[in-house]
Formats: structure tokens, C-alpha cells, sequence
């Protein structure tokens, strides 16, 4: 039995989720649980399956904003080894279906967007837009950087394939912005654009933090909902993908030195 583990300067895994569904599973596995308070963000820490995987389970809220306060915070406060960001998730291919899972190997920021000048009076034309770098600061090279894409860790992305699952899986790129796309068309421009496969309101938010902070990042979403396909919102599926992920931490072993 692990003895006095410091989560502050030992090696964890950070795992989030945006809401209550998508991190109660998690939290209510943990062994030896221990609920911190840092600024106005809840962490729950602990130990998740038979090995006894070192673990923070963090609820970061919805929204970009959120999402990167509380991934700021934890990297601070704990500095874990890697992070996971899982929860629900928009589809927006047509082979994605409700309860599929997406393990990312990219995520873009979607609603960082440059408009074309047009004159006044000449109208508007959403169309006219070119994906718009962010200014990235990168904590080692003590410098900024303008990135416009957060590549998933590959050692990561290569462990989430070995887990064992009924679900249907695939890999892809998840687009993320403070956004709920309903229109089929502008859903149509985001694949043409940013060939996503699905969308949140988180993970490229968290994918800047990790970036910065040069901590190993993967995203992890399951489809709630796909207007692509007719199939209505079923906030249920966060707990399939909880279950993916408690497993899937097991594989990071290697992270934990």
C-alpha cells in the first residue's frame, strides 16, 4: 500500500471532465480519495484501480475559459505527468455514432478564426475565414510561439488503442470552441476546414495549457449527439467513457517512471 504519496511533487495522471456525469464515475473509483481546493476549482485525488494508479480527477467546468484555469491550476499546483481530457462530444462524421469514442490525435481550436475585410454595407460572409494562430508561451524555451493545432502525445494515443472495449473506436481530430453547432452545413464547413470528427467546449483549451507547460496531453470524447445523423443528445455516454478511460489508465504506466 502506497504510504504518504505527495500529489504535488510525485508523478500522477491528471484526468478531467467538464461536468458532474463525466467525472462521478471516476472520482467514486478512486481509493484513499482525498477532495483539494485550489482557487475556486475542486481536485479529487487518489488511487484508481488494482495497481493503484496515482490519479487527480479534476471537474474543470464548462467552456474554454474554465477549462484552462483549472488545467493551468492542477499543471501548478500538482505538475502531474500527463493529462487526460475525456467527456461527451458533438459528432459531426457521419460514421460517428451515439456511444462511438474518439481518441483524438489532434485538437483545434475552431472558433480562432481570422474574417476577410469586407466594406460596410457589403454584407456579411461567414465563409470568409482562415484559421487564426494562437499565441502559445512556452514555459522551456522561456518564449511565445504561434501555433495552430495541439498534436495529441503519440505515446498516449498509442496506449488508448491497446485498451480492450466493446465500444466502437476511432481516432480523429477534435475541433473545440465555445460553440454548439446545430446547423448541418456549418458542421459540413468544420470537416472541410479542420476534418473533425467530433466537437467540445474543452479540449483545445487544455491541449494550450499542456503545450505550454510541456506536459504530455491526449483528448478522449464519446458522441452524446449527432445532428449528422439525426441522433439526439444522451448525456449517458459519459459514463461508458469514464469507464474506457479507468481502464485505458492502466496503460500509462510508463508515464509514471
Amino acid at each position: 500500500m502506497i504510504q504518504k504519496f505527495d500529489f504535488t511533487s510525485q508523478p500522477s495522471i491528471l484526468v478531467q471532465g467538464a461536468m458532474e456525469t463525466e467525472t462521478d464515475y471516476l472520482t467514486g473509483q478512486l481509493a484513499d480519495a482525498v477532495c483539494v481546493t485550489v482557487g475556486n476549482w475542486k481536485y479529487t485525488t487518489g488511487f484508481l484501480g488494482e495497481r493503484r494508479v496515482p490519479v487527480i480527477v479534476s471537474r474543470t467546468y464548462q467552456g474554454m475559459a474554465n477549462a484552462a484555469a483549472a488545467t493551468a491550476l492542477a499543471l501548478t499546483h500538482f505538475a502531474p505527468c500527463a493529462v487526460i481530457n475525456q467527456g461527451i462530444a458533438g459528432g459531426h462524421a457521419k460514421e460517428l455514432h451515439v456511444g462511438d469514442l474518439v481518441i483524438g490525435e489532434k485538437v483545434v481550436p475552431m472558433g480562432a478564426v481570422m474574417q476577410e475585410f469586407r466594406p460596410e454595407g457589403d454584407g456579411i460572409a461567414p465563409l470568409g475565414f482562415t484559421p487564426l494562430f494562437l499565441e502559445i508561451y512556452d514555459k522551456e524555451k522561456a518564449a511565445t510561439e504561434k501555433v495552430f493545432a495541439f498534436d495529441c502525445d503519440e505515446r498516449m494515443v498509442a496506449a488508448a488503442g491497446t485498451v480492450k472495449t466493446g465500444l466502437r473506436v476511432h481516432k480523429g481530430v477534435l475541433g473545440s470552441a465555445d460553440e454548439w453547432n446545430n446547423q448541418i452545413d456549418w458542421i459540413a464547413v468544420m470537416r472541410e476546414r479542420y476534418h473533425t470528427a467530433a466537437e467540445d467546449m474543452e479540449s483545445a483549451a487544455v491541449a494550450q495549457m499542456c503545450r505550454s507547460f510541456h506536459v504530455p496531453f491526449i483528448g478522449i470524447r464519446i458522441i452524446s449527439n449527432s445532428i449528422v445523423n439525426g441522433e439526439e443528445f444522451d448525456e449517458s455516454t459519459a459514463l461508458l467513457g469514464q469507464k474506457f478511460v479507468a481502464d485505458y489508465i492502466g496503460e500509462l504506466r510508463g508515464f509514471l517512471g
